[in-house]
């Protein structure tokens, strides 16, 4: 476990990296070198940041997650309001803040603000108990906020955390079966309630016979996918032009360098990543640490699915980002504090393991007993205590 936790934290790391190139090829093919190399200074300013939240996030134990619930849920929901009056306009969209010379995108923070509450909250239910309507209500009102801006894509994925949390929990299987009946119709009434995002799906359909209109940026990602071939053109050779490249799209421009064997890459990577997180929820001793782990896993994979799919046009277009590699500096912070939170729930369950596994000799010989424990020995202090 701890070689998993440290490969799952250099993973994430190189990942972002990697991002660093494609980000960089990408604006200085858009907006040249100058662009090119400012998005680049700026890319590794967010990566810094994003490793700083790893570290801020590994130091803190996963039971304090409950303390912290409310006053991030709290600090979320203001800044979702507020965007929605003073948050910068970008092709139709209110999504940013203007924070000095930083912009923050809010709805990024609601997708680990929905995690950490309604895990908070499932992990005090007794077994086999209903659902805790009143949380599954507060993550519901993240979700309407975040759709209104509109950011249908994160409400997507803000919906798939609180689903991984859930399908972790000790809820009763026949509550989750139809609260996941519910959310996925309300999820497709969402998509098809508007236009713009009508479109999209019909679009997705046949990409191909609306090329020149609704259809472009697909069909253009495609043809840099296939350009790339086997081995792809090589960093900073890609040239077929595609909307969002450094941000919704940039797989395609992983597909057009590096070629086949750089998505196979990227993808497998991702497997790992992934798959570890999953295999932390599988090994917390306490439903807490599982279901913060499930649903920061479901939140990665789906996130992931969506954007990878999308760029190939398995999936629907909803607008996602690729975690770690797309430009984004909320993003960039949020997914490392994600990874920070998995860590120390590993880190934790490790010790929790070994605990239980000392001889009772070594459990009780001490020179300062603690008297609150009914045997008098001593407590480890980074021993896990409660659900």
């Amino acid at each position: 476990m701890t070689s998993l936790r440290t490969n799952l934290f250099v993973v994430a790391l190189a990942l972002a990296f990697l991002g660093n190139v494609m980000v960089y090829s990408a604006t200085s093919a858009e907006g040249g070198a100058e662009y090119g190399a400012y998005s680049l200074a700026t890319r590794f300013a967010h990566l810094g940041i994003g490793i700083i939240a790893f570290f801020v996030t590994r130091g803190i134990r996963y039971t304090a997650w409950r303390r912290i619930a409310a006053p991030l849920y709290a600090g979320v929901f203001l800044s979702l309001v507020l965007v929605l009056f003073v948050g910068r306009e970008i092709s139709g969209a209110r999504r940013w803040i203007d924070v000095g010379p930083l912009q923050v995108q809010p709805a990024e923070f609601a997708k680990l603000a929905a995690v950490v509450l309604l895990a908070s909250v499932v992990s005090r239910a007794r077994p086999g108990s209903g659902l805790p309507w009143r949380a599954i209500g507060a993550v519901g009102v993240l979700f309407a906020l975040v759709l209104v801006e509109p950011d249908f894509g994160t409400s997507v994925v803000i919906s798939a955390g609180a689903a991984g949390v859930l399908w972790a929990s000790e809820s009763k299987t026949r509550d989750l079966l139809l609260a996941g009946s519910g959310a996925l119709v309300l999820l497709v009434g969402a998509m098809l309630a508007a236009p713009y995002r009508r479109e999209r799906f019909l679009t997705f359909l046949d990409p191909l016979s609306v090329c020149d209109g609704s259809g472009y940026q697909i069909c253009q990602s495609m043809n840099a996918i296939r350009e790339g071939s086997y081995l792809g053109a090589g960093p900073g050779a890609g040239g077929v032009p595609v909307p969002e490249m450094h941000t919704d799209m940039i797989f395609a421009l992983v597909g057009e360098e590096l070629g086949l064997l750089g998505m196979f890459a990227v993808i497998g990577a991702f497997g790992f990543f992934v798959v570890s997180a999953y295999l932390i929820a599988l090994n917390a001793p306490t439903v807490l640490g599982r279901c913060l782990a499930a649903g920061l896993a479901t939140m990665f994979a789906v996130q992931v699915v969506f954007n990878i799919g999308a760029t190939m046009s398995v999936v629907p277009l909803a607008g996602m980002t690729l975690p770690f590699v797309s430009y984004g500096g909320s993003s960039v912070l949020v997914c490392f504090a994600a990874v920070g939170i998995l860590y120390r729930i590993s880190e934790d369950s490790e010790v929790a393991r070994v605990a239980r596994r000392a001889p009772s000799g070594e459990r009780r010989g001490s020179a300062h007993p603690d008297r609150r424990r009914r045997d008098g020995g001593t407590r480890d202090p980074r021993a896990v205590r409660g659900g």
